[in-house]
């Protein structure tokens, strides 16, 4: 009785824990029973991220990330019009999500690599410089 007892309380105590950044789901609430995280339905498994975060607010497994969705260039004799106001109109321009931090491809889930957030447009907004690779979906699945 004692063992059952036992094996209750840890299996009680390992459900109640939230998912990891980069984790899959398929629903919000598989990332957080606190609904502090979301569930990104459109990656590969889904993948467990923060939208909305600042320099250092992220869970130690991740990194925070801006995206900045670079705006195209107006073709030579051009003059204004959406050229001009792309950075008010671009989607997602100046997001931030909190994404599963890397260093190998091996530390990320299959389908799934590991790449320098400049590669996506992206910057790591974190006062730690040396934490720059996020897992993304592998762009040749």
């Amino acid at each position: 009785m004692r063992y059952l007892c036992l094996l209750l309380c840890v299996w009680a105590l390992l459900s109640g824990c939230a998912s990891e950044i980069g984790d899959d789901c398929s629903y919000d609430a598989d990332c957080s029973p606190n609904m502090d995280r979301q569930c990104d339905r459109g990656q590969p498994g889904g993948y467990c991220l923060v939208i909305g975060c600042g320099p250092d607010e992220c869970p130690k497994e991740s990194v925070c990330i801006e995206f900045t969705t670079p705006c195209p260039e107006a073709p030579e004799g051009v003059d204004g019009g959406v050229y001009e106001d792309c950075e008010l109109i671009t989607p997602n321009r100046g997001r931030t999500y909190c994404l599963k931090h890397c260093k190998k491809n091996s530390d990320c889930r299959k389908k799934y690599q590991c790449v320098e957030a400049n590669s996506l447009y992206g910057t790591i907004i974190d006062f730690d410089s040396n934490r720059s690779r996020v897992c993304v979906p592998r762009i040749d699945e």
